[in-house]
């Protein structure tokens, strides 16, 4: 059944319709690609996962208090979204060395799922096993202008809804490695340094275009592989080549065509990661901070490579633009 692509039966996965599993769930399907451009985008699968839970999607198990990351990690890379027939968790190749397609509508195109599988599998590897949550708009990004530390936000817990004082401080501390004499109320530095990026990202869309549509140029060598790779198993097959034959030439044939899969996917990847981003530049500053963290360091990271925060000195309390240094990228 698998090799005929025929579905394996059972609930419907999420993003097909739970009475025709080979109809796709219009409001399901909008809801995995709205996440895949997240993750392009820089969101991490946590956030989403949080935003999820909250909204009721991805068929949580009922009973269920929390859904788990790698759920929704599985959702968004489904090899199902593009029609691929799965056996015990990998993809089937037929006998002709391609994937075994199913007899179900489609999510995404070849494309788009490779760049989010691309993107998920490059986050895993820059950062295994750490957490890539933030609180903070520039913790990691701003830096004493005294010792050049990397400066942290720290929460006020004097802070109270309703009340004047600040939320949270961008603090050089001691404990970090830092000089501990520098620190700057939180909100007008993000709302400055938000205004001086998106401002800069409006100007640089208007000069230059970001090619969104360009195909990979060696989609034919790896039409042409797999052909041969085809050819070669066929061959075995009618007998014209012995196995060991067939054996000492498929493998250069193989670790190509993967190489060439990879590329693409990481051509893609950028590709789409592109679009993803390239929105930023119609962001209004309330759009802006209405994004996850992470989401907003990703734009701001795009115009800047760093923010030096120079001493106000004692006593000094109204916010002086002028002792924040963006460092443009």
């Amino acid at each position: 059944m698998a090799q005929q692509g025929k579905d394996s039966g059972g609930p419907a996965p999420y993003g097909w319709s739970k009475d025709d599993r080979t109809k796709v769930d219009p409001s399901a399907a909008e809801a995995i690609r709205e996440a895949q451009r997240e993750v392009l985008a820089g969101v991490r699968i946590g956030t989403i996962r949080t935003r999820w839970q909250q909204q009721g999607l991805g068929n949580p198990r009922a009973g269920t208090k929390r859904m788990a990351h790698h759920h929704v990690e599985q959702i968004l890379t489904n090899p199902r979204l593009v029609g691929y027939r799965t056996y015990h968790g990998e993809i089937l190749v037929g006998e002709d060395g391609e994937p075994v397609k199913g007899n179900w509508e489609r999510i995404n195109t070849l494309e788009e799922w490779e760049a989010v599988c691309a993107a998920v599998a490059e986050r895993k590897q820059k950062h295994p096993g750490k957490s890539l949550a933030r609180k903070y708009l520039l913790s990691g990004i701003a830096r004493c202008g005294l010792c050049k530390a990397k400066i942290r936000g720290q929460i006020n817990n004097r802070w109270q809804p309703g009340s004047k004082a600040t939320r949270y401080t961008y603090q050089c501390s001691v404990v970090n490695g830092g000089c501990g004499k520098v620190g700057r109320v939180g909100e007008p530095v993000d709302r400055l340094i938000v205004q001086l990026a998106l401002e800069e990202q409006r100007a640089r869309a208007a000069v230059t275009a970001v090619p969104t549509d360009q195909q990979w140029s060696r989609e034919v060598e790896l039409a042409e592989v797999s052909q041969d790779i085809a050819q070669l198993v066929d061959a075995e097959r009618s007998k014209q080549i012995t196995v060991a034959t067939l054996l000492q030439l498929l493998p250069a044939k193989e670790r190509l065509r993967d190489e060439l899969k990879l590329e693409r996917a990481r051509f893609y990847k950028e590709q789409k990661q592109a679009e993803a981003k390239g929105d930023a530049a119609n962001l209004t500053v309330e759009d802006f901070f209405g994004l996850p963290v992470e989401r907003q360091q990703e734009i701001v990271l795009h115009s800047l490579s760093a923010v030096i925060i120079h001493p106000a000195g004692r006593g000094s309390r109204k916010f002086d633009p002028s002792l924040i240094e963006p460092v443009w990228r």
